[in-house]
This record gives structure tokens, sequence and C-alpha cells, in this order.
């Protein structure tokens, strides 16, 4: 009985999830899959470690599990976007104000799954906050805390603009399709406005942004939905209006474990200083959102955008030196936003790779897309060999590979050298040489580690999404 209860609480937190979440058993298989390829992953967060935020001695690093979706989070030319990555962008900045100086930044991360997936995950100790434009509910407050709210949207009634309807009283037995089962039931009972509408779920796995899609082409008549959705989209979906709103406002807040109640007073200071807007993030997201509005797919592989474009050729050069594409994507994202910039002399093309290191690894033209990634890839696993005979774990071996490429092996060698000397651990990254090389020598090579870390982490955690999503589709379809 008690699981039965657990479960009915998960459904009406995960508020926004336009599937029904997967049993915690399946979120474990999923983490575990993930932590297979990723260090970052392999254990579980420091907070779920220690027990507690200690705002005088937080960790160095923060995770946040967020929804993806095409309204929330997503990648597009392998950059993330969405609401919440907008909103809480600024929460590293807020941390990281009152640092003490020598420290390691706060540094955010951001891991997307499936909005029904939050909950559990976050229970489980694989992530420190979940953000998904999360509702709060006063049965949930008994397994997790809820920030203070951070922004109140509206529910409302939306439908073509060639209809005449516009109040709730007008539709009589017109059916009206929930844009989110498990949320729009518990938001909806007892709404004196809709007791006698007809109300219908939405088909498995449908998205907010495919039903606003539908009733702008004129396929679905009615659905009650999020103004703040409907805001973020109202410029590309035209032909949808705004009917009347439910007198009873939606609160969205931040979630963390009960436990980790420093961590929830840091949100709720940070909610308190007014930097976070729920217009501002609208603004900021607007111009990237996918064409399709199919994003929640993941436009991490999409063939529309420049990661697309790349990525037959990170796959095909990555397997020949026995590395993971995503690794390879995640450098040229940050050296040039993957736009090739070439230079005769100093570091050419999208990989930023020095023509005396490509001819070293028998590359005669780095300035091609193909020699400049094969120059990258054979540079990368030369690497990894190299820290491999000195003993190094797998887990530290990527981050020394990534810091290497970007300052050099001789300067990454006399950061390791300086790190024992102060009675560090050499061959261990984080909190190790990275704490070195951020005191003595080179913030920049820290934020560099950090920021290729950020974005392989969210290649590989949509691609897991999007991978799961087409399996479940085509098991559906063979039942």
């Amino acid at each position: 009985m008690k699981r039965l209860v657990l479960c009915v609480i998960l459904l009406c937190v995960a508020g926004i999830a336009w599937s029904s979440p997967p049993k915690p058993s399946k979120v474990k298989a999923e983490v575990a899959s993930l932590k297979s390829t990723h260090p970052a992953l392999k254990a579980k967060s420091a907070l779920a470690q220690a027990g507690a935020f200690d705002v005088n001695n937080p960790p160095d690093r923060i995770r946040v599990l967020v929804g993806l979706g095409a309204s929330t989070y997503f990648l597009k030319d392998g950059r993330p976007y969405g609401l919440e990555y907008a909103l809480l962008s600024g929460f590293e900045a807020e941390l990281n104000r009152t640092r003490a100086k020598g420290l390691p930044p706060i540094r955010i991360q951001f891991i997307p799954m499936d909005s029904g997936e939050l909950i559990p995950a976050l229970l489980a100790g694989e992530g420190d906050i979940a953000a998904g434009l999360i509702p709060i509910t006063e049965g949930a407050r008994s397994l997790i805390s809820f920030s203070t709210p951070y922004a109140k949207d509206e529910w409302c009634l939306l439908g073509p603009k060639s209809s005449e309807i516009t109040r709730f009283d007008a539709l009589g037995e017109t059916p009206v399709l929930l844009s989110s089962s498990s949320l729009g039931r518990r938001l909806l009972a007892g709404q004196g406005e809709l007791s006698a509408l007809a109300l219908e779920d939405p088909p498995l796995g449908q998205s907010v942004e495919s039903l606003l899609a539908e009733i702008n082409a004129g396929k679905t008549a009615y659905t009650i939905m999020s103004r703040a959705i409907l805001k973020l989209w109202g410029e590309r979906f035209k032909d949808v209006q705004v009917g009347s709103c439910l007198a009873e406002r939606v609160e969205l807040a931040w979630v963390t474990r009960p436990a980790d109640s420093g961590l929830l007073a840091a949100l709720n200071r940070y909610i308190a200083t007014k930097k976070v807007s729920m217009d501002a993030a609208i603004r900021a997201t607007q111009r990237f959102l996918p064409v399709d509005a199919k994003a929640a797919r993941s436009e991490a592989i999409s063939p529309l955008d420049k990661l697309g474009f790349f990525m037959p050729m990170f796959q095909t050069i990555a397997a020949a030196n026995n590395l993971d594409w995503m690794l390879l994507a995640a450098i040229g994202q940050k050296e040039t936003k993957l736009n090739p910039v070439v230079r005769k002399n100093g570091p050419t093309g999208v990989m930023q790779v020095n023509p005396s290191t490509a001819r070293a690894m028998g590359v005669s033209d780095p300035h091609g897309n193909e020699g400049n990634i094969t120059a990258a890839a054979k540079y990368l696993a030369y690497l990894r060999k190299v820290f491999s005979q000195q003993g190094i774990s797998e887990d530290n071996q990527l981050y020394f590979m990534i810091a290497a490429y970007n300052a050099g092996e001789g300067r990454l060698a006399q950061i390791r050298s300086r790190t024992k000397a102060q009675g560090l651990d050499p061959n261990v990254w984080l909190g190790n040489v990275e704490k070195t090389a951020m005191n003595q020598v080179s913030k920049g090579m820290v934020d560099y580690v950090s920021t290729v870390n950020r974005y392989y982490l969210a290649y590989q955690s949509a691609e897991k999404t999007v991978a799961k999503k087409a399996s479940h589709a085509v098991g559906k379809n063979t039942q």
C-alpha cells in the first residue's frame, strides 16, 4: 500500500511528464548504463554522500536533474537552452559570488532526462536538484522539499483562432484534451468552472508542444495548458488563442531531498535576489526554439544543426580511435562552437589543433574537417595511452586528457608535480590537480575541463533519453 501511495505522489509531482514515470528500478538501470560511459556519473552526488549542503564549504559540483523537452531543456547546435536552463544559469554565479578565493568555482551540471524520472532519480541520490517546471503539491512534502516558488503560472483554455468559444461555460459537451494527465487531474480537480466539462487524457507520450502544433493546425480543438508555455511558443503558433483562465494559479518550484536543507536555503536565497524571471527566461529561449517543436526527441543528434552535420564524421573517426564521438563533439563545441576557424599558423579547424601536433599524429593537412578531427582524435588517444601507462584511473584519464588537450602535456606535468609537492594526489583531478591549477597556474584550464565535461554529459544524457524513447516506441508498435 505504501508503494502505491508513493507512486501516486510521484505522478503528481512529476507534473510535466507526458508519459507515465518509469519504475525506480528502470531509473537505476538507465543511470547505471550512463555511468558506464562517463566518470562524472559513476558515483552518487557529493551531496548524497555527505548528506547535507554546507553553505560555508559547498561541494565543487551540484547536479541538476532537468526535464528534457522542447520548452524546459534542449540542445541546439550542440549548446543547451530552455526555460529551466535559463532560470538556473544564474544560480552558479550566485553561489560563486561569495566563494572564498583560491577555491575551484562551484559548477552546475545539468543532467537531462525524461520528466517522469526526475523525482525518482533525485530520491535515488543521482542528482541534487530536480528542475522541470514542477508544481508545488502538498501531498509530496513528506518525500521531497520544494523551494520558494520561482514563478506562478496560469492554466488557460486554448483553442484555434477560428473558434468563437473562449469561455469554459460555453464549451458544453465539447471534449477538452488535457496537456498533461497527471498534472491536469491534480490541478483541475474541484475546479468549479470545469465540473461539467468532458476532460480527456492526452495520448501516451504526447508533448505540450506537439499539442500546441495540432491546435495551431486545426487538428485538435481545445486544451487547458500553461500560459507560460504558450507565451514561449506564441510567436511560432500564432493561430492559437487564449480563452478563460482558472482562478487558481500554479506555483512552480525546484526540488531537493529533505536532508539537503542547506542547498534548499541557497536556492531560496537565489530566488530572493529577484534575478529569477520567467519572462526573462522566455525571452532568452524563444529565438533558439527547435523549428519542428520536437526537441523532446533531442536536438543533440538532429541533422538540422551543426552537431548533426559533424556527427557522422565524429562517429567514424572516434570509432577508428576507440573514443566516444561525443567527447570529440564536446571539445569541438568548446573550441569553436562547431564553427571551423582556419589559420595557417597556430590552432586551426573545428578542433583548433596545432599543425605541429597534427604532424606528430601523422596528419599532413589539419585544416580540413576530416584531417582536423582525425588529428584531434589521434592526439586524445595518445594522451589516454600515456596516462594509462602512468597508472591513472580511467575516471581521471578523461579529465587529464581534456586538460592536456587544452594546455599541453608539459604544462599539465608541471601542475601535477606541484600538486604532489603540496601533499595532494597528482593522479586525481577533482580536488587535487584541479585545485593546484586553480590556485597557482590557470583558472582557464579548470574552466575548460569543466565546460567540456558539461557538454559531454549533456550529449550522453540526451542520447540515452532518445534511445530509450525509440526503444519504447518500437516495443509499442510491435505489440
